[in-house]
């Protein structure tokens, strides 16, 4: 089995059957060598049905359905654990993987002797059949700073089956996995190489897109980069640490500055100058103070 396609679904009953024949048309790729891992997150729409359908007409498809709802980041590792393809691509229900990115993805991977691709995602109205190539790919040997640096906070890429189990994969503290599961691939990983190029689709409009809340975007934030922090810190550089601490920051002062109209007169922007400015970083009293600052937040969602 070549690739593990990862499709997290909740409430996906207008998307799910566009998003996965994106998959079952993937180009130059033996139709054999691939799986369809589904995860059904206790939706409450038609989206079971609609993957039971489907599964009848492909055997390739797999459904996981969960008891409870999860959330994304343990439906992600749910399927984690029974995928057998050398390689995953992690795909949200409703989003789209070009029918030539997945033969890109590959080549790439082993032209380049690395266990960690990653492309651009977009987000658009009209979704084209094919990638959108803006650049050249990018060979990096450290590839934590570089993911770090560059920010990478969204799906779009293909990682090494190995590397996944050595990472651990997703971090199931946080209940969005847009974060946390790049900067642990990255973290174990020897090298990655960035692709210039948009090899992954969002759809523009969603009523169920977690992006759509600011707060629980600001939460899984700070809680990502805290939990790495602390689970990793030992093994970090100083130009690591740095980046971690100005995306704490960041995200203090972003959920303030999203939910006060007089936001500037708050100790959260004084913390974001002093950071910007300074380089000031947050002690460890400081940490423990702003998590649980975060934890009070009553708009999102949680992991169970």
């Amino acid at each position: 089995m070549d690739v593990s396609y990862l499709v997290t679904v909740y409430n996906k009953e207008n998307e799910i059957a566009e998003t996965i024949a994106f998959l079952q048309k993937q180009q130059n790729i033996d139709p054999v060598s691939i799986e369809i891992i589904c995860v059904d997150d206790l939706s409450s729409d038609n989206s079971l049905s609609i993957l039971n359908s489907l599964k009848a007409e492909d055997n390739r498809i797999k459904i996981i359905q969960n008891k409870q709802n999860l959330g994304p980041s343990k439906s992600l590792n749910l399927a984690a654990n029974i995928a057998q393809g050398k390689y995953f691509i992690p795909v949200d229900g409703d989003d789209y993987l070009p029918k030539d990115a997945t033969r890109f993805l590959l080549d790439s991977s082993k032209n380049n002797n690395t266990e960690l691709v990653f492309g651009i995602s977009k987000r658009l109205k009209t979704i084209p059949e094919k990638m959108t190539h803006l650049g050249k790919e990018e060979y990096h040997s450290n590839a934590l700073e570089f993911c770090l640096d560059k920010k990478i906070v969204h799906m779009g890429f293909l990682v090494h089956k190995n590397l996944w189990l050595r990472s651990g994969g997703v971090d199931e503290r946080v209940f969005i996995q847009d974060i946390s599961l790049p900067i642990r691939l990255a973290a174990h990983a020897s090298s990655l190489v960035y692709v210039n190029s948009v090899i992954y689709y969002l759809r523009d409009e969603s009523h169920t897109n977690l992006s759509n809340n600011t707060d629980q975007q600001h939460h899984d934030r700070f809680l990502t980069y805290l939990n790495f922090l602390n689970d990793y810190d030992k093994k970090l550089s100083k130009d690591a640490i740095t980046c971690i601490h100005d995306q704490l920051i960041s995200s203090i002062w972003k959920i303030k500055r999203d939910n006060t109209k007089f936001a500037i007169f708050s100790c959260n922007f004084i913390l974001y100058i002093k950071n910007k400015l300074f380089g000031y970083k947050l002690s460890k009293n400081e940490q423990k103070n702003w998590s649980h600052n975060f934890s009070a937040i009553d708009s999102i969602r949680r992991v169970t």
